[in-house]
């Protein structure tokens, strides 16, 4: 089974540099703007970014987007915080971060997914009872997530401290670094239950490891904002057109994402060509029954709200950090 961190959920292709993605769609005509954008992996999250690519929206608005992918979301920010990219895609707590640590302010000017991309799912041979809420059936169990400062370990300390449990006595998490560790534990039988995510929900019940999720994190958190285009404020303010195009080029694509689904198929299967068929299906019909890309780009107060929450209750977030800092909702 493939590894994968938060956002590199399509691990196959996450070796694609700059010329791979770009390569292929045509060369940079003269007149384009050159637009190095970072991202922390090379995710499904952002499929509708790759789409405005692929389809040329970006270039339509006189941008020749360029896409490095780092490893893990401080990199990619730290690439736009030293000036060596333009922007970078993922997720928005970062911009929280780098304010609290007295970093070049940067802004979300739209959103990719307003959802958190995390389930649950039981071993094979434990019993959950559908009938049932999240905490009833995690209580006394095993629950298999990344360790501390990880998004799923901070979600589910979010939900314990909602639903009144206390993961030192009503459930036990097995905090394991590596998503090969985890499988390992649902495997052998050390864990009960895992948060997991595509393709490793389908290549866990193919193979008869777990079952199906029992519980979905964009429904359980409802709004969370997960991925963001961001740019420097200084870009935004000295360059408001560029903005406005850039937002402009990703809802033209996230509206090809809902509208024509076997041409979003396709560019996807482009976008990913070492993914296996299926894993790459499982991938995109959980998005889309999961509410993962959110359509008008929009990125409710609430949404950080709730991502905040989160990362602050894990510790990871030690100040408060407003909606206004971290989001420019204007060009939308």
């Amino acid at each position: 089974m493939v590894q994968f961190n938060r956002r590199q959920i399509l691990g196959g292709a996450a070796g694609l540099g700059v010329a791979s993605l770009v390569g292929g769609i045509g060369s940079a005509r003269a007149d384009l703007r050159k637009f190095i954008v970072t991202e922390p992996g090379h995710s499904a999250d952002s499929l509708p970014f790759y789409v405005g690519i692929r389809k040329g929206y970006f270039k339509e608005a006189g941008l020749d987007v360029q896409i490095v992918t780092s490893e893990g979301g401080g990199k990619a920010m730290a690439a736009v915080q030293s000036g060596n990219a333009d922007a970078y895609i993922g997720g928005p707590e970062h911009i929280a971060f780098a304010n609290v640590k007295g970093g070049k302010p940067i802004r979300a000017i739209i959103a990719l997914s307003n959802r958190a991309n995390s389930f649950v799912s039981a071993r094979t041979g434990v019993t959950i009872d559908p009938a049932k809420s999240f905490a009833e059936n995690i209580k006394g169990k095993k629950i298999a997530v990344g360790t501390r400062g990880s998004t799923d370990n901070s979600i589910l300390l979010y939900l314990a401290k909602r639903d009144g449990l206390d993961p030192r006595a009503d459930f036990v998490m097995l905090e394991i670094a590596t998503d090969a560790g985890r499988v390992a534990a649902m495997k052998n039988g050390e864990a009960d239950l895992a948060m997991v995510y595509e393709p490793f929900i389908a290549q866990g019940v193919k193979a008869g490891i777990w079952q199906e999720p029992f519980a979905s994190m964009p429904k359980e958190l409802g709004l969370f904002a997960w991925t963001t285009v961001n740019l420097p404020e200084a870009t935004i303010k000295a360059d408001p057109e560029l903005a406005k195009a850039v937002v402009a080029a990703t809802k033209k694509s996230l509206d090809l994402v809902f509208t024509n689904e076997a041409e979003m198929r396709a560019i996807a299967a482009e976008e990913f060509p070492t993914l296996p068929k299926d894993d790459l299906d499982a991938i995109l019909t959980r998005a889309r029954n999961n509410d993962m890309w959110q359509q008008d780009g929009s990125m409710p107060p609430e949404a950080w709200e709730k991502t905040k929450s989160i990362i602050t209750i894990s510790g990871v977030l030690k100040e408060d950090v407003p909606y206004k800092d971290v989001f420019d909702p204007e060009f939308l």
